[in-house]
C-alpha cells in the first residue's frame, strides 16, 4: 500500500469522536459537537472506498515506477495523499522530472503509460485526465524543484503543500478540513477554478490549521470583511484575502478567492453561527427565481480548456456589466459549453427615450459648456441636470456595439447556467 494513504487510513476509518470543548470556545459550541460528528460521519469515505482507493493508488504508482526513466519519481499528492479527501475525490499522481526535461514529450509519454486513454489537458504543464476503475485520475508531469520559494509553477509547488499538511495537521484537524470543504461547497465557495473563484483545498487546510478547528474557522470567517489581511505578502497583487503560503511566504495562497466567493463564505458562516444546522453540510441543487429581466449573451468558444477559456468570457462579462449599468444590472454569471455564455439579470431591457443626465456644479469647470449644450438645464443642490437620449436604447444594441460577434438571447439560453442561488 502506498505510504501516503496507509499513514492516514486507520485514522480516516475511525468512528468520529466527540471532541473536548476547546478552552477558547464559548459554551454555545457544546451543542454543535453532535451535529458536527453526524455531518463528519457522512464525509469520511467508507472502509470499502478507502481500501479500493488505496489499492488503486498502489497499482498506479507501480505502473508509473515501472515505466519511469531514471531520475523521475512518481508520487501521490492532493487530498487523497493528505488524508483530507471526501468520498469520490480525484486521485492526483505527479511525475517529478528533473528541471529542464521536456514535459510535453517525455512527461506526457510517461503519463500515457499510466493512463493510456487519458484526455490531454493543460494547467501550466500538460497532463492527462482519465478514469480508472470508476475513479477520476490525473497524471501530471512536473519539475522536481528543491525550494518552493524559487520561481516555479503552482503545479511544481504542490508536492510541498502535501508534505506541509502531513507535517502540520493533526488527525482531528484533517476531519475539520473535511467539514470545512463540504461547508464551503454547500455555500458555493469551494474550489479555486475560475468558475467558482472560491477556496482551494490547500487554502482550507491552511486556514483550519491556523484557526485550530472547524468551529473556530467558521467563527473567524464570519467576522471577515474585505480586504482580509491574514499576513503580509510583500509585492503581491491586491486580493480579497491575503495569506502567506506556509511553504513560500512570498506567495499569497488566497489570491484565487474572488469577492463573490468570499461573500458566500462569510454569509454561510454567519448563518451557521446564528443557527447551526445539518443543512450546512448537505449539497442541494437550489433554484433561484430571478428578480429582474434575464438576458443571455452567447459568444463563440475562445478555445482551450475551461481554466483558460472561462476567464476570457468572464472578462467580457465584467465589461458588459460596466457598460449596462443604466439598465440596472442586478447580477451576472459566466459559463462554458460548446459556446461561452454571459447571463445578465437587469431591472430593465429597454430604456426610456430620455434619461436624467447629471451635469457639473455651478462652480465646476465645464459648467458653461454644459449650459451651452442644455440651455434650459435647471439647478438642483447647486448642480445642473438635464434629459437626453440614452446611448443605447436596449440591451441588445448595447451588447452588440461592445461585442459584435455576440448573439443576444432574451431569457436563459440553452446550455447557459443561471445566476446561482445564495
Amino acid at each position: 500500500m502506498c505510504a501516503s494513504i496507509a499513514s492516514y487510513k486507520d485514522a480516516g476509518a475511525r468512528v468520529p469522536r466527540h471532541r473536548e470543548q476547546h478552552p477558547n470556545h464559548p459554551a454555545r459550541w457544546r451543542a454543535m459537537q453532535e451535529l458536527l460528528e453526524e455531518a463528519l460521519a457522512t464525509l469520511i469515505p467508507s472502509d470499502a472506498e478507502q481500501a479500493a482507493v488505496a489499492a488503486l493508488c498502489d497499482s498506479l504508482l507501480a505502473r508509473a515506477r515501472k515505466a519511469a526513466p531514471d531520475g523521475v519519481k512518481p508520487l501521490l499528492v492532493g487530498s487523497v495523499a493528505k488524508g483530507t479527501w471526501l468520498p469520490g475525490a480525484d486521485i492526483d499522481l505527479f511525475l517529478r522530472f528533473p528541471e529542464g526535461a521536456d514535459l510535453k514529450a517525455e512527461g506526457l509519454a510517461l503519463a500515457r503509460a499510466v493512463l493510456p486513454d487519458g484526455e490531454e489537458l493543460y494547467a501550466q504543464h500538460p497532463y492527462l485526465r482519465g478514469s480508472v476503475e470508476g475513479h477520476s485520475v490525473d497524471a501530471v508531469p512536473c519539475f522536481a524543484i528543491s525550494d518552493p520559494s524559487q520561481p516555479a509553477s503552482a503545479v511544481d509547488r504542490t508536492v510541498f503543500h502535501t508534505a506541509w499538511v502531513h507535517d502540520n495537521l493533526t488527525d482531528a484537524q484533517r476531519d475539520d478540513v473535511r467539514l470545512a470543504k463540504r461547508f464551503l461547497a454547500v455555500a458555493g465557495a469551494y474550489g479555486a477554478a475560475a468558475a467558482v473563484g472560491g477556496f482551494s483545498g490547500y487554502l482550507v487546510e491552511v486556514l483550519v490549521h491556523r484557526a485550530g478547528d472547524f468551529p473556530a474557522f467558521v467563527e473567524e470567517v464570519a467576522g471577515w470583511r474585505p480586504p482580509v489581511a491574514l499576513g503580509a505578502v510583500p509585492g503581491a497583487p491586491e486580493a480579497e484575502i491575503t495569506l502567506p503560503d506556509p511553504v513560500d511566504p512570498g506567495r499569497n495562497v488566497a489570491a484565487g478567492v474572488m469577492r463573490d466567493g468570499l461573500a458566500r463564505a462569510v454569509l454561510a458562516a454567519r448563518r451557521f453561527l446564528a443557527e447551526p444546522t445539518a443543512d450546512a453540510f448537505v449539497v442541494e441543487a437550489a433554484e433561484r427565481k430571478p428578480l429582474g429581466c434575464v438576458t443571455t449573451v452567447v459568444l463563440p468558444h475562445p478555445g482551450g480548456v475551461e481554466e483558460t477559456a472561462l476567464p476570457h468570457i468572464q472578462r467580457q462579462g465584467r465589461k458588459l456589466v460596466r457598460a449596462l449599468e443604466p439598465f440596472g444590472v442586478l447580477g451576472s454569471h459566466c459559463s462554458l459549453g460548446n459556446e461561452g455564455f454571459i447571463v445578465l439579470e437587469t431591472a430593465a431591457m429597454e430604456l426610456p427615450e430620455r434619461q436624467l443626465h447629471r451635469g457639473p456644479a455651478a462652480w465646476d469647470a465645464g459648467a458653461f459648456e454644459f449650459l451651452a449644450a442644455y440651455p434650459q438645464a435647471p439647478l438642483r443642490d447647486g448642480r445642473f441636470w438635464a434629459l437626453k437620449p440614452p446611448l443605447h436604447p436596449d440591451i441588445a444594441s448595447a451588447v452588440q456595439t461592445l461585442l459584435p460577434k455576440a448573439r443576444v438571447v432574451e431569457g436563459l439560453a440553452d446550455g447557459a447556467e443561471p445566476l446561482p442561488a445564495v
